[in-house]
């Protein structure tokens, strides 16, 4: 097939008429890639856009989970007559200078069409109505692709979960097994290898769920109902109240004694009030203090985590609800989920979260703030027929 007809049955350009093919053919060029080779990595300057003539490439992001090394993931693999490397045509004003957000490797030897980026701009320019059709069909791609890529990942983490869970509770309970003395009795050093192997078990379950939550957490999948905000904090008070004790830190809880019921996920907003809670007492130093305040305005709740710890420096505070990004200053154990975690869940109560460091108040440690509206929006209310 000719440039120009692998063009016209591609999914980028099969809209254009003759004329504005041949105007696209022009600034074409062909190249040849062996199996293994990367064309272009996550990163790196984006000036092309490739057509699959022939042979199938994988599009990889980095991951990285928690301190560990980076390791390359697929999230989709394209063939015969589609595109990618579309960055250099999202905007004519900064095509020349965006960069990759994937890295692109072939799996097979492929030939692609290599389009110019500037270019191809500067073809929409002279024809806007062509480029107003490719920039259709653009955001139909990017929103097909988004789509399937948190489908297929959201797919192989649930696998991985029930795969992993299963053997890994097992272990647990041959362990606490072992601890109850019905094997025999076993030594005090045994026992604390054998509750530290059940720590680490534990932290485990936890990542794996929270790479699970980290794909689903949506609107879709919240069970709604009429939610007490009063037994959340109380049932937060409950878990963190130990662990506070055991570190020597001061929690304290201000919140009225009527709050209004507002429309919510208890289950998941609870989960947002242990990881903020838990991250205060993991970083305030014995003596220090955590409070909790909790406020009702006209139309939402707002509720407020301070705390007289470490702080956050101020070059992570941009990336703090990141997923898996975890600061200069973490030295713990942990994938960097929690707070990524907690900005998706109360953005799926159409709320809002951010962080302040050093807190306002004291000028010490950090305050984290999140709104949570007391009725949802009316089309998703309707939904989930609140």
């Amino acid at each position: 097939m000719s440039i120009k007809q692998v063009l016209a049955v591609s999914e980028l350009f099969n809209r254009l008429t003759d004329d504005e093919l041949d105007k696209v053919v022009r600034i074409c060029s062909e190249r040849v890639y062996e199996p293994g080779i990367t064309i272009f990595k996550e990163g790196d300057e984006s000036k092309e856009l490739y057509i699959i003539e022939d042979g199938r490439v994988a599009l990889e992001v980095t991951l990285r989970f928690g301190s560990g090394s980076a390791r390359q993931g697929a999230i989709d693999v394209i063939t015969r007559g589609e595109v990618f490397g579309l960055t250099p045509i999202c905007d004519a004003k900064i095509c020349v200078t965006q960069t990759s957000t994937v890295s692109a490797r072939c799996i097979e030897k492929t030939k692609v069409i290599i389009l110019n980026g500037a270019e191809l701009c500067h073809l929409f320019e002279e024809n806007a109505y062509a480029g107003y059709k490719i920039m259709q069909i653009l955001a139909s791609i990017w929103r097909s692709r988004f789509q399937h890529s948190g489908d297929m990942i959201a797919h192989v983490l649930s696998i991985a979960s029930h795969d992993l869970k299963a053997p890994l509770a097992a272990v647990e309970s041959y362990h606490q097994v072992m601890l109850d003395g019905y094997t025999g009795e076993i030594t005090e050093k045994q026992k604390e290898m054998l509750l530290r192997s059940s720590e680490r078990i534990t932290e485990l379950l936890n990542l794996i769920d929270n790479l699970l939550d980290i794909s689903r957490i949506d609107f879709r999948e919240l069970k709604i109902e009429e939610t007490s905000l009063l037994e959340v904090v109380e049932s937060t008070r409950e878990t963190i109240q130990p662990l506070a004790e055991e570190k020597g830190v001061q929690l304290k809880v201000e919140i009225p004694k009527e709050l209004s019921l507002i429309a919510g996920a208890p289950n998941r907003l609870l989960q947002v009030f242990i990881n903020l809670l838990g991250n205060a007492v993991k970083f305030t130093p014995d003596g220090g203090t955590i409070t909790l305040k909790v406020v009702e305005e006209d139309d939402r709740i707002l509720v407020e985590v301070l705390d007289t710890g470490i702080g956050i420096p101020s070059e992570d505070l941009p990336r703090i609800f990141d997923d898996f990004y975890r600061g200069i200053r973490v030295d713990s154990a942990g994938a960097g989920l929690g707070l990524s975690i907690s900005k998706r869940i109360i953005e799926a109560h159409s709320g809002n979260i951010w962080v302040e460091s050093p807190c306002p108040e004291s000028g010490v440690g950090t305050k984290f703030t999140f709104t949570l509206p007391k009725n949802l929006p009316t089309t998703q209310g309707e939904k989930e027929g609140v």
